[in-house]
């Protein structure tokens, strides 16, 4: 007897996307949540539930959050209105409310007349992490004051944001390699991690991992040649090139054009509004303004000072 052939015709590169898309929905839908971690829980986020069970650095950050008095708006809000409307330095963060949406297609997307359509109009207004943009509020005050002249406060902001930025590689670290790329691919993360080991050595090897991902960045947003930061970040941090080379590949994952267009025309247009808010936050602290070198490879113990204060605060 002649074999059957099958007749299942190949998706199509639409069918595909979307058949993806659904799989990261119901893997995500499948990671297992805590009722000990409702106070922080936030039900109008994306899987809100499951990062908080399953990572303790995402946990702390809206603990850290919290305790400032941050509050969250369920919002409509694009990437662009808020990348020039939201307010870094106010202690609320708007966010659009995705997860009954998504959700509802997960298990009805065969009823749309085009997914994929439907993915891409969700997307469009799914890509802000609270995670990030918690951690933005969160460190402005565990930094000392800035200082106020273009330059410096330029290296300042650069300073914080690559705090932000090795934070988020953190969380990647912590959901693994498995499951960080799948947040990352639904937008509520943005950087997935898992593919080094250093997270499963001493704490200490750990936190010269991140601060050599810190330092790598840091470089990036100053504008070292990205072929000259690994020599460079061998150069403050002597005697781990392994961990060093490993780390400096993931620091230059940072989108380029982050580095090379968002950042600068974000701080040549707000750096005097960021200046003025920053004194404001800090007006009754009593430590010095933190000026950063004007050479980057002067990067030292006192400025790293600050780094492992944020990694203290986070449990990392």
């Amino acid at each position: 007897m002649a074999k059957r052939t099958s007749t299942k015709k190949p998706m199509t590169e639409a069918q595909k996307q979307v058949h993806d898309f659904v799989k990261d929905l119901q893997v995500l839908a499948q990671q297992p949540l805590s009722k000990k971690h409702s106070k922080l829980l936030l039900e109008d986020y994306p899987f809100d539930g499951a990062l908080l069970n399953s990572s303790s650095v995402y946990r702390k950050s809206r603990e850290l959050y919290l305790s400032l008095g941050g509050t969250f708006t369920a919002r409509v809000c694009s990437t662009m209105r808020s990348l020039s409307a939201q307010d870094l330095f106010k202690d609320n963060i708007e966010f659009t409310p995705t997860a009954a949406e998504l959700g509802w297609f997960r298990d009805f997307h065969h009823e749309v007349a085009d997914p994929l359509n439907e993915i891409h109009s969700l997307m469009r207004f799914n890509e802000i992490s609270l995670f990030h943009e918690q951690n933005h509020r969160v460190i402005w005050r565990l930094l000392p004051p800035a200082p106020t002249e273009q330059r410096d406060i330029s290296r300042y902001l650069n300073f914080a944001e690559s705090l932000v930025v090795t934070l988020d590689l953190a969380l990647g670290d912590q959901l693994g390699k498995k499951l960080s790329p799948v947040y990352e691919r639904i937008k509520v993360i943005y950087r997935s991690g898992g593919e080094h080991t250093w997270m499963q050595k001493s704490k200490a090897e750990y936190r010269q991992y991140l601060l050599a991902m810190f330092v790598s960045t840091y470089y990036l947003l100053e504008m070292i040649n990205p072929e000259d930061i690994l020599k460079a970040v061998d150069y403050v941090l002597p005697g781990q090139k392994k961990m060093n080379k490993e780390a400096v590949h993931r620091g230059l994952e940072l989108s380029e054009l982050f580095t090379r267009v968002t950042n600068p025309l974000w701080q040549d247009r707000y750096w005097q509004t960021a200046a003025a808010k920053l004194a404001k936050m800090h007006v009754d602290s009593e430590e010095e303004d933190l000026y950063l070198p004007e050479d980057p490879l002067d990067l030292q113990d006192s400025e790293f000072f600050f780094v492992h204060r944020v990694f203290d605060y986070y449990g990392l």
